[in-house]
């Protein structure tokens, strides 16, 4: 049985040949645009068997693209009718299939402040809704972030500094991070998806997986 008290919803999408540059422009018209022309089509990651040698359009090695949502309850944290934001990262699935992931790829992009990136790339408005819905349990934000970054975003080949546009902004990299992120959390509002079957957040009611799986199953086809 699975406690609303302390869900967490991982969402899992296969990754096209392009999760992050062509997509990102489509989900948020974003103006930051990659160097490379990836298309919308091409092999997807967790079904490919041949080798790729664009890494900028094609997510490896991890081949999944897992998006976490949570809800806290001791202290609550967040909006009192959503989830809120993991994070975002690739799972092995190209390879593996078991669940894991790498992490903690690129200790030379970790930035000091997640805030200052995302003002220096013009994303005020994206800080302004990760305040909202990216928040930690512990009331510091801007560390959570960093860690996500480091740890997951640092590990997305679609979005290193050699993929993104000449004389980009520092921080670039990060700023296509977490707009992605959130992006995906926008375009999968689990909540409502439960919600509107009567599943929502309860110190004492629960839930099996399937009951949860198949309400969000449902849900999509409706929303």
């Amino acid at each position: 049985m699975i406690s609303q008290a302390l869900l967490i919803l991982a969402l899992s999408a296969l990754s096209s040949a392009t999760p992050f540059l062509a997509e990102f422009s489509r989900f948020s018209g974003s103006e930051l645009v990659g160097r490379t022309s990836c298309g919308t089509s091409g092999p997807q990651t967790c079904h490919n068997t041949t080798a790729q040698s664009n890494l900028c359009c094609f997510e490896a090695p991890g081949g999944q693209i897992v998006q976490v949502q949570f809800w806290d309850t001791n202290p609550s944290t967040g909006p009192t009718n959503s989830w809120t934001i993991h994070g975002l990262w690739p799972d092995h699935c190209e390879t593996l299939c078991d669940g894991t992931y790498d992490s903690n790829c690129d200790a030379s992009r970790n930035y000091a402040s997640i805030t200052q990136v995302l003002q220096n790339n013009g994303k005020t408005s994206l800080l302004t809704y990760m305040n909202q819905y990216w928040v930690d349990i512990n009331g510091d934000n801007e560390s959570f972030w960093e860690h996500e970054w480091s740890k997951h975003g640092t590990c997305m080949s679609t979005i290193k500094p050699t993929c993104l546009p000449a004389g980009s902004t520092t921080g670039a990299d990060a700023a296509y991070y977490f707009q992605r992120a959130v992006d995906t959390f926008q375009n999968l509002p689990t909540y409502q998806y439960l919600s509107a079957v009567g599943i929502t957040p309860s110190t004492s009611n629960t839930y099996t997986y399937t009951t949860l799986a198949n309400a969000i199953k449902a849900s999509t086809q409706r929303f």
